[in-house]
């Protein structure tokens, strides 16, 4: 029996053809992009200086990203007596850079720090804390995960 012969056939392959078409273009979720991810109120998980960890005072600490229609806006940073701090201030605007789809700094109120991963569960950022007079600059590193 040739199935261009039968209407029915004809009909249930036509259909067939359509749901294929259909779902196969549905892919329309866009991932949430990463200023969406990261834009959320910070805790520090461990932080280290040199590789050793500290931890007094890092219990008070807070981190908060805010964004508006998918752009980095305002920082606010609570220290609860922590010595360390990436941004310049405790409040101020942050940026991502060289760009928002594929970051290796993210920028406090024109200070820039290294990021060394960012996701919804976790950020990672790294600078370089001033120096002591004739000593070598230390390496803070703050592990940062949701409040």
């Amino acid at each position: 029996m040739n199935v261009f012969r039968n209407p029915f056939l004809l009909v249930v392959l036509f259909c067939s053809l359509f749901l294929v078409k259909c779902t196969c273009g549905d892919d329309t979720d866009d991932a949430e992009s990463l200023v969406a991810q990261i834009s959320q109120s910070w805790k520090i998980s461990t932080l280290t200086v040199n590789g050793d960890a500290v931890t007094e005072d890092i219990d008070g600490f807070t981190l908060t990203l805010n964004q508006n229609a998918d752009a980095p806006t305002t920082y606010s940073i609570t220290t609860g007596g922590l010595a360390y701090n990436f941004a310049p201030n405790t409040s101020g605007n942050w940026t991502l850079a060289p760009d928002n789809e594929n970051p290796t700094s993210i920028v406090f109120s024109g200070s820039t720090a290294t990021l060394v991963s960012a996701s919804s569960t976790q950020l990672v950022i790294r600078y370089n804390e001033a120096a002591a007079d004739g000593k070598p600059e230390p390496v803070v590193q703050f592990t940062l995960v949701p409040r």
